[in-house]
């Protein structure tokens, strides 16, 4: 049986400018698809969208959280 492991893509904003966040380490990564790139190089595949929720704090408010898998070998 294949077994995954999975990671949370975040976003926060740091003085005006995004911060992408994955298991809570930064991202070189100055946009979206830039940020979703630089995983999916590394295996990880995009599998859900966490619409924005607005009982979150102002910055995330209006940013959707990513999860990802990819297969443990």
């Amino acid at each position: 049986m294949q077994k995954w492991e999975y990671m949370w893509m975040s976003v926060t904003s740091l003085k005006g400018k995004l911060v992408f966040l994955a298991n809570g380490e930064r991202l070189e990564a100055s946009m979206f698809v830039e940020a979703l790139n630089t995983l999916g190089e590394d295996g990880w595949e995009l599998v859900a969208v966490i619409p924005p929720a607005f009982k979150l704090p102002a910055p995330l408010q209006s940013v959707p959280q990513f999860c990802l898998k990819r297969p443990i070998s």
